[in-house]
């Protein structure tokens, strides 16, 4: 498991270094708001509809090869980035990184059949300390590189330096990832329509349902704030990729520090479904805290720490709670139909969320990702 925790940390500090540079770099060829979060829909497109079909290939040939391929994949991506020209080829080198971003499907999956139901939450929480630790560490390296004025980001070091870290990530997953050992080695179909009938049968089932439509409703709201925030504090606080490289940072440590030391505790304490419940209060009060926080770095933080908390203690509560409801047989393909529901979300949330932001002001995505929030609570 610590070996995934490795290679999930460095695959995402990959995906964390470009974060803060991918809005400014749309808007240097050119881009609106509209298509700085289109270039974000694409690559959770991608992930629609390539998820379910490598996590089914994971089920049947194993975690470990298909999430190298995957890493391979990223690493390519980061190379399109460096040489792309236009905002065209920055669109198509995000969507092949969506095509490839079947990551966390099959690292839930792995964990699945890595850990027994008790420590179910404690494993995931690991895993997502590793995700939030490359988040931590990804957005100061791509701002550092990207530097602090707005009129003059350096762009291709980091996608340069995201490009080497996606190959340290292949490299270590080559050599010292183990396949799970519980993992169900009976032949599972490739056929698309049973594919199809695995979705429908998730949603047939009352708990799951529920998680996926908490799941949903929490991914839109949190992707509002991720792609319209780079924007936000370049209107609100002035901040160039620098700044808002550091922003993200703290919060994503945050993340990594309740995943990754409390989150265990705190499950056997009070249980997955308490857990979830606080998750939401917080991100409605964070989401809506940053409406107050123009030209305040005092409310701006408080804000993003109580996003972080609320990400920290949600995400693996959630996942903790689907994997107990899943069916054992096919873990790589269910994990792949929930990760397609996130990448809906990610779909649609910046294209409603840019033209919240681009028509009816910069605070309007957040105010109405608490909405959201505020109806997932009750």
């Amino acid at each position: 498991m610590y070996a995934l925790f490795l290679i999930v940390f460095s695959n995402l500090l990959g995906f964390g270094i470009i974060i803060p540079l991918l809005p400014y770099y749309a808007e240097n060829f050119g881009a609106n708001p509209n298509e700085v979060t289109l270039l974000m829909a694409s690559y959770s497109l991608m992930q629609l509809i390539f998820s379910p079909i490598l996590g089914r290939i994971s089920d049947i040939y194993g975690r470990k090869k298909i999430l190298i391929f995957c890493l391979i994949g990223s690493a390519i991506s980061y190379l399109f980035l460096y040489f792309a020209t236009n905002f065209a080829l920055v669109l198509f080198a995000r969507s092949v990184a969506g095509l490839f971003g079947s990551t966390t499907a099959i690292a839930n999956a792995y964990i699945t059949e890595s850990t027994s139901s008790a420590n179910r939450s404690k494993g995931m929480g690991l895993i997502g300390a590793a995700f939030g630790l490359g988040l931590v560490f990804g957005p100061v390296i791509g701002g550092y590189f990207g530097g602090g004025d707005i009129n003059n980001i350096d762009y291709k070091t980091p996608f340069f330096f995201a490009f080497i870290v996606a190959t340290i990530s292949f490299i270590l997953a080559n050599f010292i990832l183990i396949e799970p050992k519980k993992r169900n080695k009976q032949f599972v179909s490739m056929n698309f329509l049973d594919l199809f009938k695995d979705l429908l049968n998730l949603f047939k089932i009352p708990s799951l349902l529920f998680l996926i439509t908490a799941f949903f409703i929490v991914t839109f709201s949190f992707a509002g704030f991720e792609t319209t925030f780079a924007l936000w504090t370049e209107r609100a606080m002035n901040w160039a990729s620098k700044q808002t490289g550091y922003a993200f940072t703290f919060t994503a440590l945050l993340v990594a520090i309740i995943q990754g030391v409390f989150i265990g505790k705190l499950t056997k304490k009070f249980g997955e479904l308490k857990l979830l419940i606080v998750s939401c209060f917080l991100m409605l009060l964070g989401l809506f805290f940053i409406t107050w926080s123009e030209q305040n770095l005092y409310y701006l933080i408080i804000a993003l720490g109580t996003l972080g908390i609320s990400v920290g203690l949600g995400n693996p509560s959630l996942n903790s709670l689907i994997s107990k409801n899943l069916n054992k047989n096919i873990v790589g393909a269910s994990f792949g139909v929930i990760q397609s529901v996130g990448s809906l979300a990610r779909i649609l949330s910046p294209l409603l969320m840019g033209n919240l932001f681009y028509f009816f002001g910069m605070n309007s995505p957040y105010n109405f990702g608490a909405f959201l929030m505020l109806f997932l609570l009750f």
